[in-house]
């Protein structure tokens, strides 16, 4: 009977955990550590244009005090077809795609390429976001509460801007065994304000989604 009711939970135990619902996001608190440098401004060498490798259409512009990403897209225009479409050229400007601005364009035989960009930041530097330097790599923090943050890590090599994000959905086991799991109605990792626990993260790449941009 006992084997029976060992099997029975065993079932029950391996259901419970996939059961489990996946683990998407992980905010964090803080290091208290100094080595973990406070800076007001963004070091200058991170300041410029940059395209993300394999996709140019995708640009990141950092400077003093904003980092944004642009979303770029292309769009042909038939010179033929340029009164349908209520289209002019004024300058170096096309009109008639976005309400009552220009977009820059490129002229080629006879169709127009006009270039469409949608601006998403990602840091600004204000009240919300702060940033700390470790080891000559930088740490954005964008508050999501009076004392969770999301972070993205920086660093530079040559002309490459490497941005890495943290996913938690691949997190292997040493990472989890860092980090607290937060069981609200959407569950959460928590990386806590401990040095050890932030020097250990960080060497177990924690920060584990990296985008490569290089310098135009």
């Amino acid at each position: 009977m006992k084997y029976i009711f060992l099997f029975k939970f065993m079932i029950y135990w391996t259901c419970s955990i996939y059961a489990q619902k996946k683990i998407n996001s992980i905010y964090f608190e803080y290091p208290e550590s100094n080595d973990f440098t406070t800076q007001k401004v963004l070091p200058s060498k991170f300041y410029g244009d940059f395209f993300k490798l394999q996709d140019s259409l995708i640009n990141l512009k950092l400077d003093s005090n904003d980092i944004s990403i642009f979303h770029n897209v292309v769009f042909p225009i038939p010179k033929e077809e340029m009164k349908l479409l209520r289209t002019y050229i004024k300058e170096d400007s096309i009109y008639g795609i976005k309400t009552n601005k220009g977009v820059p364009f490129k002229s080629i035989n006879d169709t127009i390429y006009a270039l469409l960009s949608q601006q998403y930041p990602i840091y600004s530097n204000d009240s919300l976001s702060s940033f700390r330097v470790f080891e000559d790599q930088v740490f954005l923090f964008n508050k999501a509460t009076d004392t969770l943050h999301t972070v993205i890590k920086l660093s530079l090599h040559n002309d490459t801007l490497v941005l890495v994000e943290s996913d938690p959905s691949v997190f292997s086991d040493s990472i989890i065994s860092n980090v607290r799991l937060i069981n609200h109605l959407r569950p959460y990792y928590l990386l806590s304000k401990s040095e050890m626990k932030w020097k250990t993260f960080i060497k177990n790449n924690g920060f584990n989604d990296t985008t490569l941009y290089l310098k135009k």
